[in-house]
């Protein structure tokens, strides 16, 4: 339904930011990945106990004795068993020795070259005949791995080059000391079932950088959640990956630099051709990134400078949360939301609400707000729809344009006698966003001296909201319809609960 709207001073907003912030995006043990990686660095440790005797002295870490017991180890398996074993077992030898693949790249092929007096190496092709290569500048992990294994039936190359790799890397005592101590107090702690324990610090060390850059998608796959929530269409209504400005620039002049800078989101994207539209920059800090966030604060302008030339009434969201954002980097947050091209912004637990509020300034309608205006006729007559939305601002060609698509994707259904109804599927959602809006458009400023029991939302200055009692009987009073909807008496209280859970409102 229509929302109130509200326009915050800059200290209301970074006084909002700070009530409705998301400190992090969960703890990195708690990712699918580090899973992943936990048991790939077990299934190593493992490998080379049962080719060490189980770290039974530093000798069975040594290059040599490693390299000749991995080689008699994968003799008999397949190929890609065998470069599962390879990489499981180098992966643990990286790790015991804090050496990087993106070192050994570069360091492996000279070594070849210059000590071995390598520099070409035969490959077997998949007709079975053999050919020989020069060799590569760069060798990954993978790639050493891969040829090692493809070298079984030449085994003198074989044993070089495994050696010379084990050795790259095991290159003296002091090496195999660490892969000894560590491999040890492995087999130490599973014998009493800490093994998870002893390694889950290391992994989360070794694989922090790739999962937390996994991790900064997240925010964009919770919006893109919500722009589905509400009926958006994904790829037309609302893109699926970032746009570059100069896939929208067609006709304007800008830099080659420019041109390859992204928008998370536009909305919307392909599916109107005209109107406004709405450009999202989305960062989520959970710590101290500065010299990125101070690149993007400074390439903000002249990014937004060269979108308006083709787009004059373009409408600039940043998406900004993070722990971040609340700490050290205040300051450019602060300088975000100065700019005077800055609409408004958005934050996780507050979009939901903001966002929407965007989404009705630009007159554009989404499925959502048929559907609540569906439930506030009194026979669901589409003629009835149409002028509660006339009355909110969207033109009599929008309606229908949002109608249409909401049937075609079937959240919508337009029967014979000139009705629409919504799909059964989607009451919980309509239900659960009706609260939220009454809470919005209902509430009032909540004083410091009153007591609890209170339920707030964001984007009208602090503390706005309804006490909890009145929120359920405004709802019914506003949208009788409701009573058919709430199937059971506690369903308005689960609903509630559901937007306190998810971060939508909060309780004073």
């Amino acid at each position: 339904m229509k929302l109130k709207n509200y326009t915050a001073t800059l200290e209301e907003k970074m006084s909002e930011f700070d009530m409705w912030v998301t400190p992090s995006l969960g703890e990195i043990r708690d990712t699918p990945q580090f899973k992943i990686n936990l048991d790939q660095l077990k299934s190593g440790f493992d490998l080379l106990a049962s080719i060490t005797e189980k770290f039974v002295d530093c000798e069975h870490c040594s290059a040599s004795s490693l390299a000749l017991n991995t080689l008699s180890h994968i003799t008999e398996k397949d190929v890609i068993e065998a470069q599962n074993v390879l990489d499981s077992i180098c992966n643990v030898l990286l790790l015991a020795t804090g050496k990087t693949d993106n070192n050994l790249k570069c360091q492996y092929p000279l070594l070849l070259r210059n000590n071995l007096k390598i520099t070409h190496y035969p490959q077997k092709k998949p007709s079975g005949a053999w050919i020989v290569k020069p060799l590569p500048r760069t060798l990954l992990l993978t790639d050493v791995t891969k040829l090692i294994v493809q070298l079984s039936e030449k085994a003198d190359f074989q044993e070089a080059f495994i050696k010379s790799y084990f050795q790259l890397i095991v290159s003296d005592e002091i090496y195999a000391k660490q892969l000894w101590s560590l491999g040890s107090a492995y087999i130490s702690q599973k014998a009493i079932g800490n093994a998870d324990s002893l390694i889950s610090s290391i992994v989360i060390f070794q694989s922090r950088g790739s999962i937390t850059a996994t991790q900064g998608h997240i925010p964009e796959a919770i919006l893109r959640n919500y722009l589905s929530d509400w009926g958006l269409a994904s790829g037309s209504d609302y893109n699926t990956q970032d746009v570059e400005i100069g896939e929208l620039l067609e006709g304007i002049v800008a830099d080659s630099q420019i041109k390859r800078r992204k928008y998370d989101f536009v909305i919307p994207y392909q599916s109107r051709k005209s109107g406004n539209k709405i450009f999202i920059q989305g960062q989520f800090y959970a710590g101290d990134s500065g010299s990125v966030s101070h690149k993007v604060v400074d390439q903000t302008d002249s990014t937004r400078e060269v979108t308006l030339a083709k787009f004059p009434e373009a409408v600039f969201i940043e998406f900004l949360d993070g722990a971040g954002y609340y700490a050290s980097l205040n300051g450019d947050l602060r300088r975000m939301l100065a700019k005077q091209t800055t609409k408004d912004f958005i934050q996780l637990r507050t979009a939901p609400l903001k966002l929407r509020r965007e989404l009705q300034d630009i007159q554009f309608l989404t499925t959502l707000e048929v559907e609540h205006a569906i439930i506030r006729t009194s026979g669901n007559k589409k003629e009835e729809v149409k002028n509660i939305l006339n009355a909110e601002g969207y033109s009599t060609e929008e309606i229908e344009i949002a109608v249409e698509n909401a049937v075609k994707h079937g959240l919508i259904f337009n029967n014979e006698n000139n009705t629409l109804n919504f799909n059964n599927d989607r009451i919980e959602i309509i239900r659960k966003y009706c609260i939220l809006d009454i809470i919005a458009n209902h509430g009032e400023p909540v004083p410091n001296d009153k007591g609890t029991g209170f339920l707030c939302v964001a984007g009208y200055g602090l503390f706005w909201g309804l006490p909890q009692d009145k929120v359920i009987e405004i709802s019914l009073y506003e949208i009788p319809k409701l009573d058919e909807l709430w199937n059971t008496k506690i369903a308005p209280f689960n609903d509630i609960q559901w937007l306190l859970e998810n971060g939508f409102i909060l309780s004073k």
